[in-house]
């Protein structure tokens, strides 16, 4: 089995929110980007579920390995953008395995 840092092999694009002033002269938030980080992807699970009018949605969860080192911050108000799409951060924890990553359980996000 290879080790765990030889399948970091996504390079992800990491977003936060950081606090602005707009036009108006108030605070206000926008997303920026923070970092750019190596990880690896592994889809969890998927459901679909029907919305208003009948309409059909699926809804797919991820799990996204990455260093511990590589965010000093990790807030569930950031999202991760990879191959042009969006994963929104549901929450972390460390892995267990291998003490020096973080597990970021993440959802897909279609626009």
């Amino acid at each position: 089995m290879a080790s765990l840092c030889s399948r970091l092999n996504n390079r992800i694009a990491l977003y936060t929110k950081v606090q602005v002033i707009n036009e108006l002269g108030e605070k206000d938030y926008q997303y920026q980007q923070i970092k750019t980080i190596y990880a690896e992807i592994l889809p969890q699970s998927g459901n679909e579920k029907t919305g208003q009018g009948n309409t059909l949605f699926s809804e797919i969860s991820h799990k996204i390995i990455i260093r511990a080192n590589a965010v000093k911050q990790l807030s569930n108000d950031m999202y991760i953008v990879f191959d042009n799409k969006r994963y929104d951060v549901k929450y972390f924890q460390p892995n267990y395995k291998y003490h020096n990553y973080i597990e970021l359980y993440c959802k897909l996000v279609v626009e």
